[in-house]
């Protein structure tokens, strides 16, 4: 089973020492494969910026997303999707997740050129590319109903999605944060919005 619930700096952690690292390498620019630890000394504070989200599949960190507020209505996501669940739907549900609570503002992804799986999931939710430089890209979808209707960022709203986007709402304590109907607790997030196990 699949739940979302708020990050801690220990499920955080937990994440990144699941990833490989390649798959660190292509989230965090250190020029080359880095190890976990060397992620969690540089990086920690990183890893809980903005609205830290953490997916888990029976109870083991799968995926995080860190959804951070700019000026402009723009929200800059950062995504690290742990190696076992990578191409299973974990990064492309945070997506959806992120696009619902983000109504009417732009998310935007930077990519490091040649990450052709962050490009290929950002593509899939309908974001646009945008030229970057220093071997960056940028990838960028401004949410409106019709993005969300067609599926490509996100799904009609369900009951367990706007559970799912109350969690969300609770946990980004953001003044532009907004919820989807009343919601009992954050641990009810699950197959509608990620996949199951």
């Amino acid at each position: 089973m699949t739940a979302v619930r708020p990050a801690t700096a220990g499920s955080a952690a937990d994440l990144v020492r699941a990833c490989s690292p390649e798959s660190l390498s292509r989230r965090f620019t250190l020029g080359g494969p880095i190890d976990p630890e060397t992620v969690l000394s540089r990086y920690r504070r990183f890893l809980l910026a903005g609205t830290p989200l953490i997916a888990e599949v029976s109870g083991a960190p799968a995926g995080l997303l860190n959804a951070v507020p700019e000026d402009g209505r723009r929200v800059e996501l950062g995504l690290l999707v742990a190696d076992g669940w990578q191409r299973r739907g974990i990064g492309r549900g945070l997506v959806r997740l992120a696009a619902e609570q983000w109504r009417d503002w732009t998310l935007h992804a930077t990519v490091q050129e040649g990450n052709v799986a962050a490009e290929g999931l950002l593509r899939a939710c309908g974001f646009r590319f945008a030229p970057g430089y220093g071997g960056e890209n940028e990838y960028e979808l401004t949410v409106t109903e019709e993005t969300l209707d067609d599926g490509t960022a996100g799904a009609r709203p369900d009951g367990l999605q706007r559970c799912a986007v109350a969690a969300y709402a609770r946990s980004e304590r953001h003044r532009y944060a907004r919820g989807g109907s009343a919601c009992r607790g954050t641990t009810g997030v699950t197959a509608a919005l990620l996949p199951g196990r």
